[in-house]
């Protein structure tokens, strides 16, 4: 019999058993919409950070005491000795520093905790490349009594219409030791928002100058970060070691690199789980087929005879039973991948609205490419016993079976 034929016998098959078709392609596509929709959520975590992790640039280095991250809030303090020995060391072109921590926001009648930041803004723009300002302008060293608001800070999420804007007071008030003190800003510029940044955003950030942070937070002249530089990307491991040298234990030195592989570790992980969970809907959609056609062999077992009969050689039945199978993995894959793409919209859509958490999807042909290949290699797998069976019968048993 020639290919075509084959593959003709193969598609009428699959059209007289519509029902059954369908159910073995809705087995199929379970799993690879779960699949395409879950790696698609991982990797577009892990573009979405290493596209943040470019704003800090690839030179630049964290450094503060027993925390992680960018975003700071250390369980210590480093000193300006500390600082000027950092300064010291060779290959560092930046050392700027850093005040961070959670104090209460007022404005206006409203109320909410976030995060202080005290910088030296000319040093500070060197090293976080994602500030833009919507209205107004961003701190001076000389300013005292100013404060720039992240986009959230100035306009809530939920809120109709903004709850401050250049010009308006902000009191900032915290609790250090027992004591309570506060401090009264006035806003020199408001913030144009990031998004949905996980490391960089300062949507949720009040900026003030470094020394009103330490005057309000009672420090001195100790800080909670600082922000280093490399003066090249081939000497950013060389300054991580000479810092980690130098502050010896219980700080925490982090360079972009080191976040960004870190990330992408952990979303590996997280997205071969995920996928791996997903696939074992796909092994039980093999196993719905290898029934249904199983069942299937026994049905048409006469008809299996007569193209026997006639000439059709055992690698032919084989190849057609294959072919039904082959289409019921392949269309179930391409299916699949059409739902998981948008099945991922709207999980992130969802994740926006009720939890406030930016999701963005990265659905990608070699995604689509992938499941759409396991899928087919499940159905042709899942189809290669009843197709050996229905190869095996003899044209005469074939013939006489009722």
């Amino acid at each position: 019999m020639k290919l075509w034929d084959i593959i003709t016998l193969a598609g009428e098959g699959v059209k007289d058993r519509k029902f059954r078709f369908a159910l073995n392609i809705i087995g199929i596509l379970i799993g690879g919409a779960a699949i395409t929709a879950l790696i698609s959520i991982t990797q577009g975590m892990s573009q979405e950070i290493n596209e943040q992790m470019e704003l800090l640039g690839p030179t630049t280095i964290s450094v503060q005491t027993g925390g992680f991250g960018f975003a700071g809030g250390g369980g210590g303090e480093l000193t300006w000795r500390d600082l000027e020995n950092m300064e010291k060391i060779p290959h560092v072109a930046l050392v700027t520093p850093i005040v961070d921590r959670a104090a209460l926001i007022k404005i206006g009648g409203s109320s909410d905790y976030a995060q202080v930041a005290g910088i030296i803004p000319d040093e500070y723009l060197r090293v976080v490349r994602n500030i833009e300002v919507d209205e107004g302008r961003f701190l001076r060293r000389s300013d005292k009594g100013s404060a720039v608001l992240g986009a959230n800070i100035a306009h809530p999420p939920g809120e109709e219409e903004p709850i401050a804007d250049v010009g308006s007071r902000i009191i900032i008030e915290v609790n250090s030791g027992g004591e309570v003190r506060t401090a009264t800003f006035r806003v020199a510029g408001v913030l144009s928002e990031v998004g949905g940044a996980m490391i960089t955003s300062t949507d949720d950030i009040v900026f003030i100058t470094l020394r009103s942070a330490q005057q309000l937070f009672g420090l001195g002249s100790q800080v909670t970060r600082a922000a280093v530089e490399a003066d090249s990307i081939d000497t950013v491991d060389i300054v991580v070691e000479a810092i980690e040298d130098e502050l010896g234990e219980g700080v925490m030195v982090i360079s972009a690199g080191f976040i960004r592989d870190t990330v992408g570790m952990v979303t590996g992980t997280i997205e071969a789980v995920l996928g791996g969970v997903a696939a074992i809907s796909l092994v039980v959609a093999g196993v719905g087929i290898i029934n249904t056609m199983t069942i299937s062999v026994m049905e048409r077992t006469r008809e299996i005879g007569i193209l026997k009969a006639i000439g059709a050689k055992s690698r032919d039945v084989l190849l057609m039973f294959l072919s039904e199978a082959l289409i019921t993995g392949v269309l179930g894959g391409v299916i699949g991948v059409i739902l998981g793409v948008a099945l991922s919209q709207v999980v992130s859509s969802v994740a926006q609205i009720s939890l406030g958490i930016s999701l963005n999807p990265a659905p990608s042909l070699g995604i689509a490419g992938a499941v759409v290949a396991f899928s087919a290699v499940t159905g042709a797998l899942s189809g290669l016993y009843p197709a050996w069976r229905a190869a095996g019968l003899k044209p005469v048993e074939a013939l006489r079976y009722e």
